[in-house]
This record gives C-alpha cells, structure tokens and sequence, in this order.
C-alpha cells in the first residue's frame, strides 16, 4: 500500500523559532519554521531576536553596556549574515516584485513553472533518466549501509530514506545534475511525488528558496524550500517545508555509486 506522503511522521524534533514573523506579521503554528506567507527563516529570527535582547538588557556581572555590545556585535554580525544568506530569494524577491501602495508584500511563487517555464527542458531530461535509472530497493540498501562518505554533493542519483526517530525508511530516488553554481535536481517519491527544483551553495550547504523549487502530487503543484548539508558521516541530510502544510520533512540521501 503506498503511504500518503504528508502523514504526520511518527517523530519529529523540536524547532526553537519564532511563531509571529517580524516581516509580514503572519502568526505561524508553532515549530514552523519558515514564515508561511512571506518565506522569512523563523529560527534565525528567533536568534536575532534573543541576542539583541541580551544586547540592550544586561549589564552581565557588572559590565557595562558599551562593553558588553561590543563583545557581542561578532555574534550579531554573524547571525545577521547567516540570516541574509537563508534569506536571499526572499530579499530578491522583494527588491524586484512591484509593490503596492499599501506598503505590503507577498512573493508569487509559480512551482509549476518547472514542468511547463523555459527551463521544463532542463528536468525533463533529468526525470527522464531517473526513471530510465531508478535504484531498486536492494540497490538503495546497498548504497545505505555500504555508504562511501562524501566530500561534496555531486551530480548523480541518490538513494532518498525517510528519518523516523532513528529509523529510516526508503521512500524514493532523485537525481543531480550541476551547471555553473547552480544544481538542478529532480526527485520521484512513493511513485506519486515529483519534485523539481534548483539549489545554490550557501556556505557549506545547498539552500532552495520559496520560488526556487515545485512538487506534483496528484495534479496540483505546490512550492518547497529546503537545505542541504553533508552530514559527518558523509550522507546528505535534507529538510524542507512545503506550501501543502505547515509540517517540517527530513530525509537522508544517499549515493548510487553505480549509477
């Protein structure tokens, strides 16, 4: 029986963010962690928010304030560049959307843009050869538990499993193919999930935007944003939210090395 791909997962880890997004003032269920309307990354928010709170509150065993910021203005900075960094397609977004004369803002995203925009080539091809190349169940628990750590997220197909607690679950495939700095990738989830999408470097990790990736499920296209990173042990960890619901996913990617 295929398993409907927005179950609620048997355990999911706790998010510290914000709920009410300081950009758009959308209120948020709790643990979301991008801002459903406007995209804005709730966790970094929260780590603004509560550092600049120390900043103007304490005097930390008497040191005055003038010292005290300045021991934290590093920290700051750093955050306020991370946080520019998770949120550039947003930033971009804004910059180059016409407002209104309401001052308010929202970000169209079209996801379906990747099966029917100028790019619909591009995936085509990917998805394509996914399908022609799909690993079997044995294929995946070989690439799994006979993993060869990675370096770096490179152009090929991946085994996808579901995280559930400490247990993972094989749910699908996806392929990478990079141009530039930017990766294109294409995925196929439960045998009734498309995604497409692009991803660009951020540090040491591939960030997709609101506007930057789409999924099919049963006619309707939805919108993703998500993050990449290498884990220690050298499989690709995955995170994302999508437009479907308010839920945050978690996968663990691992490559086909005869693929």
């Amino acid at each position: 029986m295929v398993r409907e791909p927005f179950e609620q997962p048997e355990y999911r880890e706790g998010i510290d963010a914000d709920a009410v997004c300081s950009q758009c003032g959308t209120v948020n269920p709790e643990g979301t962690l991008l801002c459903k309307k406007c995209g804005n990354n709730l966790r970094d928010q929260r780590l603004l928010r509560m550092t600049a709170d120390q900043m103007l509150d304490a005097e930390v065993d008497g040191i005055p304030k003038s010292s005290f910021l300045f021991k934290a203005l590093p920290i700051l900075g750093l955050l306020i560049v991370l946080w520019l960094g998770l949120n550039a397609g947003r930033i971009s977004s804004m910059l180059t959307t016409a407002g209104d004369t309401s001052g308010s803002y929202t970000i169209s995203s079209r996801p379906q843009v990747f099966w029917e925009g100028t790019e619909n080539d591009i995936y085509e091809s990917l998805h394509a050869r996914l399908m022609t190349r799909f690993p079997s169940h044995a294929d995946a628990e070989s690439a799994r538990l006979e993993m060869t750590p990675l370096t770096a997220i490179s152009d090929g197909i991946y085994a996808l499993y579901e995280r559930s607690g400490t247990m993972e679950r094989f749910v699908g495939a996806a392929i990478v193919s990079s141009q530039g700095n930017v990766l294109h990738y294409a995925a196929q989830l439960n045998g009734n999930v498309e995604i497409r999408g692009r991803a660009m470097s951020f540090e040491e990790a591939l960030a997709t935007q609101w506007d930057e990736a789409g999924m099919l499920y049963e006619g309707v296209y939805y919108a993703l944003a998500g993050v990449a990173t290498l884990r220690q042990d050298g499989a690709v960890q995955l995170s994302g939210q999508c437009d479907h619901n308010t839920l945050e996913y978690e996968s663990v990617a691992y490559k086909i090395s005869n693929h």
